[in-house]
């Protein structure tokens, strides 16, 4: 049954469809069918009903209807699927192709006009890779406090980690928030793969014939003329054989002059015609030959384009969630009671809360000289962002209600930084002595000794000159 989308929820993921006879039908996020786009209101859907409820459902392979098409919107309302609207519209424009060659005059046209543009077989073919951008830009709003884009395909199951980790730490966390983003990371990821795999084995030349070539009534009339025209050419030159061998046989059995001057006529006639087909064919064939040529050169090189250009939308839209979820993380992990009690206070974390953290402590527990590709990629991934994004503290102190506090405001700041803590003099001269630090926080009223001596010392250690001292 054919309908649109009146409601959809993107944190419920339920929904309404209503039909032509304004009847109301219920369907939520497992229903949907389509891997490659995410329902939303407006869109055009088929879809099989129960009762009230939606059992499945999918786009319309029709989303607009503009002027001058074979078929309207209100084709769509009277049919019950695609499959039928499709006979449809193939119906009519068989008809219409059919009026073009009993009206066109062939042998004044010069060239065939387009039917239907290359930019709009191109938007045709790649239907449900547009609604799954489409939706990004819909669904995902701008973050202000984005430090940098990670690599999605890189992070992947760090950013999904980080999540699970995080409901698990904190019941209270509404997961409802991130429903409408994995949904669309969901869609944009199969339409990613789809179009990876596509991209090593697609025939331009059958897409071009059948996305474009196939929808051109105008040169359909032109092909079915030729084809008319070359199977009269046949018969006619069928026919010359006939009366020439006819001829041959009468001349040598003493020929009625009257009837070898009737086939002498006939066979000049249709060698005048013959010669006429032939010269017209010649023609409309160049014609014919020209329109494809021209327009394949122009399809392929804007396909490949439109298909780099939809595939980087892609990439960059997933990249773009994946950011976003984990920006989404960091600023609940700072606010979460169930985090800071059980991840924070400890000790030795040293990182913040969020996907690359949890890649860094994946890194730290293998052999760096033995890493397989993935990981020696994720390696290199993560220290360029560190490097780009890190900056290095210490806190010295021992009270860890103290450094959890100080932990959350400098977490806050950039979720890349890092913590570092030295409870003792012992710890503090090897952190010193092996890393450089940003700024040193020195908490007065649990160290060991006085403040002046800490920093005299931390001055010594200090391998740039440029580590801030800083009292609280």
């Amino acid at each position: 049954m054919h309908g649109k989308i009146a409601i959809y929820m993107d944190s419920t993921g339920r929904g309404t469809v209503v039909n032509s006879a304004k009847m109301f039908f219920e369907f939520n996020r497992q229903t949907w069918s389509d891997k490659r786009s995410m329902p939303s209101a407006g869109m055009f859907v088929e879809f099989r009903p129960d009762g009230k409820n939606i059992t499945g459902i999918r786009p319309s392979k029709f989303q607009d209807f503009k002027e001058g098409e074979f078929i309207v919107e209100n084709d769509f309302w009277r049919t019950d699927s695609d499959d039928e609207l499709e006979d449809l519209q193939s119906s009519r424009r068989s008809a219409y192709i059919t009026e073009l060659y009993r009206k066109t005059d062939f042998d004044t046209v010069e060239k065939i006009p387009l039917s239907f543009t290359i930019p709009q077989a191109i938007q045709k073919y790649f239907a449900n890779e547009i609604l799954s951008v489409e939706a990004l830009k819909v669904n995902v709003q701008d973050e202000k406090e984005i430090p940098c884009i990670l690599d999605y395909l890189i992070l992947k199951r760090f950013v999904n980690k980080a999540l699970d980790t995080l409901i698990f730490m904190d019941n209270s966390t509404d997961q409802t928030q991130f429903n409408s983003l994995k949904s669309i990371v969901m869609h944009l990821e199969n339409s990613y793969n789809d179009m990876r795999d596509k991209g090593k084995i697609f025939n331009i030349t059958k897409i071009f014939n059948d996305t474009f070539l196939s929808l051109q009534c105008h040169y359909q009339a032109l092909v079915a003329t030729i084809d008319t025209r070359q199977n009269r050419l046949t018969s006619l030159e069928n026919q010359i054989r006939t009366i020439q061998l006819e001829m041959n046989l009468s001349r040598s059995r003493n020929p009625d002059p009257e009837r070898m001057k009737a086939r002498e006529e006939r066979l000049e006639k249709f060698q005048k015609e013959a010669n006429y087909y032939k010269t017209t064919l010649k023609r409309l064939e160049a014609i014919k030959d020209d329109f494809y040529k021209k327009n394949f050169t122009i399809f392929e090189n804007a396909f490949r384009l439109s298909r780099e250009k939809l595939f980087s939308k892609i990439v960059t839209g997933l990249n773009l969630c994946a950011t976003i979820i984990d920006v989404k993380i960091w600023h609940i992990s700072l606010k979460s009671t169930g985090v800071k009690n059980s991840y924070f206070t400890r000790s030795n974390i040293e990182n913040s809360f969020c996907s690359l953290s949890f890649a860094e402590h994946y890194l730290s527990r293998l052999n760096k000289t033995a890493l397989n590709p993935f990981d020696q990629k994720l390696l290199v991934y993560i220290e360029k962002i560190t490097k780009e994004q890190r900056k290095n503290f210490l806190v010295v102190t021992s009270d860890l209600e103290l450094l959890c506090r100080i932990k959350c405001e400098i977490f806050a700041i950039n979720p890349y930084y890092l913590v570092k803590y030295a409870p003792k003099k012992v710890n503090y001269q090897s952190l010193m002595r092996s890393n450089i630090f940003d700024i040193v926080y020195i908490d007065e009223k649990h160290v060991w000794e006085s403040v002046a001596d800490i920093i005299l010392q931390g001055k010594q250690f200090d391998r740039s000159g440029k580590t801030k001292f800083k009292l609280i």
